[in-house]
């Protein structure tokens, strides 16, 4: 019997050939990621990765978005059948045979921050100890330490295993090249230019998110791809990173110089701060209320909705109201597939 990707592989490629194409596409990264709240709950093994939590930001205001991504045999198959039924079309999605067991640690503190360079399989934490449901204070930063004196140059996380085989135009269905907007989440500048090559004839409009990937690259470097944007959405992290010395407004400012679409950061649970080019000032939009259980894919599904509203009204202010409501939809849940399914009619009358 064939293995699963391959088979899989094939009738999802089937699939999208024969069924509308996606007016929206986000492009990005499925992992399986390892999770301590703000309230020290554990969460292990949960699917995620920029590019699902994008699509679902997207999902929550239409119903077909495309994925554009690189999916392993360890990804859990009950999210994608769930994403799947729910309107994400799997038809960019390259498949591998490869089995990883190692995830990324995000460990949020109490006001939101988090620390996610450390790695480990999920049955590391029972293994060395400690508790699988909540952590103490005292055992969160125990726990940290182990997993900073880990040496394991075997391993390859989800993170490393996109890096070592990056998205290519070449895996996305022909029909999909008239796409209405696309969404570049965090990927090597490298990718970002090949997608902006591949959309952009088509008339897409292309938004991104910069990443540890361009935010730790000059702005002379990333101007190739700025340049060629229609909405540049960083962190404040990463607009700190990229502009630095400089206050919110003016860092927008300057990149408003050398992208000619839109430009907004975010702040978490602050908001969002949108550069308005006519008045030479940033409009703060609020964050929507939601009582937040992860943070976790917070920004990549504001940027998924911000997609969809873009696209729909060319406004990014608006667009970034859009975001907010996606956003809060994904923080009250564990996991990318958890805000599923979406309640169109009462996101858009939240809207006013």
């Amino acid at each position: 019997m064939p293995p699963w990707s391959a088979t899989r592989s094939d009738s999802a490629r089937r699939g999208s050939e024969a069924e509308v194409a996606p007016d929206l596409v986000t492009v990005g990264g499925l992992t399986v990621d390892n999770v301590i709240s703000a309230d020290r709950t554990v969460a292990l093994a949960q699917a995620g990765g920029n590019g699902a939590y994008s699509a679902v930001g997207a999902l929550i205001w239409q119903p077909h978005v495309g994925l554009v991504s690189h999916a392993v045999e360890t990804y859990p198959r009950a999210t994608i059948e769930r994403l799947q039924s729910r309107g994400v079309d799997f038809g960019g999605v390259a498949w591998s045979g490869e089995r990883l067991a190692t995830c990324t640690w995000f460990i949020y503190d109490a006001e939101g921050n988090r620390a996610e360079e450390l790695t480990s399989p999920p049955e590391s934490l029972a293994e060395a100890g400690f508790p699988t449901d909540r952590l103490s204070p005292e055992e969160i930063i125990q726990w940290r330490a182990v997993l900073a004196a880990r040496v394991a140059p075997e391993e390859i996380s989800y993170s490393e295993f996109r890096d070592h085989h990056p998205l290519m135009p070449a895996q996305i269905p022909a029909a999909w090249r008239n796409a209405k907007g696309v969404h570049l989440a965090p990927s090597q500048p490298e990718v970002m230019l090949a997608m902006l090559d591949h959309f952009a004839p088509g008339g897409a409009l292309i938004t991104a998110d910069p990443g540890s990937q361009l935010a730790t690259k000059s702005l002379d470097e990333i101007t190739p791809i700025l340049a060629r944007l229609n909405a540049f959405l960083p962190s404040e992290v990463e607009l700190r990173a990229l502009v630095p010395a400089a206050g919110l407004g003016d860092a927008l400012a300057t990149l408003a110089e050398r992208c000619p679409g839109s430009v907004a950061v975010k702040l978490g649970p602050k908001g969002a701060l949108v550069w308005d080019r006519a008045a030479r000032t940033s409009v703060p939009v609020p964050a929507e209320p939601a009582k937040t259980v992860d943070p976790t894919g917070a920004g990549d599904s504001f940027c998924g909705g911000f997609l969809v509203g873009l696209v729909e009204t060319g406004d990014p202010v608006t667009a970034a109201r859009f975001g907010a409501i996606s956003a809060a939809k994904i923080v009250a849940h564990f996991g990318a597939d958890s805000a599923l399914p979406a309640d169109r009619a009462a996101d858009r009358a939240a809207l006013g």
